[in-house]
């Protein structure tokens, strides 16, 4: 093996040590990229869909009356009940997710025991 194949074998090894690796991790690097601003603009159409500030729920808030209405809460009941004051959620999933657990008058509600309890 003469020198200029020696040097030609060298670079050629640097390249596929070197170069052939950083190549991969900046073309995974650039997909990685495209995929999430395709994830973000469908996100974007989606919330754009559906409204900014409505929350989906794996549980939809019924078309049936509120559980205040039919328990009869009173006013000041209402502006302290999280599931008055979050009324696109069911009304015992916003109780539980702001309190950790629903009063015992929720839990008798027609409203509710018809619906799964899901937090």
């Amino acid at each position: 093996m003469n020198s200029s194949q020696a040097t030609l074998t060298m670079a050629l090894l640097f390249a596929l040590r070197c170069l052939v690796p950083l190549a991969l991790v900046l073309g995974i690097g650039y997909a990685m990229n495209w995929m999430v601003d395709m994830w973000e603009a469908e996100a974007e159409k989606e919330k754009a869909a559906i409204g900014v500030g409505v929350v989906k729920t794996a549980v939809p808030a019924a078309a049936s009356p509120s559980c205040w209405s039919v328990i009869g809460c009173s006013e000041e009941e209402r502006g302290n009940c999280p599931g008055f004051q979050q009324q696109p959620l069911p009304c015992w999933l916003a109780r539980t997710r702001e309190n950790g657990t629903l009063p015992e008058k929720c839990t008798t509600c027609p409203v509710y025991e018809g619906r799964p309890a899901v937090a």
